[in-house]
């Protein structure tokens, strides 16, 4: 999907179609822009022809892609923001019905199924889990304006995130460990 040779245009409606499809494969909102953005970098992460479309950055709430901020920002026939969370409009419900008609059986079960899994498991986090999560598990830590507080936090969080089936007994005991780096 992402070519080499692809003009802006063509680079903007493929991150447009990620976004709708993310944000469509469950019917409900994702609840807060950050977890939109750690929810993105995953499925980005997922797909690594999708990473030039995205830049991840270190920001001050974990990675953050500039891109998506401003795919949600300016297509707001697609895309209903507020305090609740980010959603797709009525349009942009009808518009990944379409996008998935376009695709192929067995491209469209793949990206649905990483897609669901994805929103399954982690738009039941809320904001601290979710950036704890990513800062131990890919950094992005440079720029954060809670990191330590979160680290401060670190046996309840990573409670958290165990009782909640996100992450293994074992993950867990890493996640407490009183170690001083971050995995890269």
């Amino acid at each position: 999907m992402a070519e080499k040779d692809a003009s802006f245009e063509e680079e903007e409606d493929i991150r447009n179609e990620l976004i709708v499809l993310l944000l469509g494969s469950v019917n409900n909102r994702i609840n807060s822009k950050i977890n939109f953005q750690k929810e993105l970098f995953l499925v980005v992460q997922s797909f690594p022809k999708f990473q030039p479309l995205f830049q991840f950055i270190p920001h001050k709430y974990g990675p953050y892609s500039n891109e998506a901020d401003y795919i949600i920002e300016n297509y707001p026939e697609l895309y209903n923001q507020d305090k609740k969370g980010i959603e797709l409009t009525s349009e942009g419900k009808e518009y990944h019905n379409h996008l998935l008609k376009q695709m192929s059986f067995e491209k469209r079960k793949i990206l649905e199924h990483i897609l669901k899994n994805i929103r399954s498991l982690y738009d039941k986090l809320n904001d601290q889990e979710f950036m704890f999560l990513i800062y131990e598990t890919y950094g992005y830590t440079e720029k954060s304006e809670v990191f330590n507080a979160l680290m401060k936090n670190r046996r309840y969080l990573a409670r958290k995130l165990l009782d909640k089936g996100v992450i293994t007994q074992r993950r867990y005991q890493e996640l407490i460990s009183e170690r001083n780096e971050i995995n890269s």
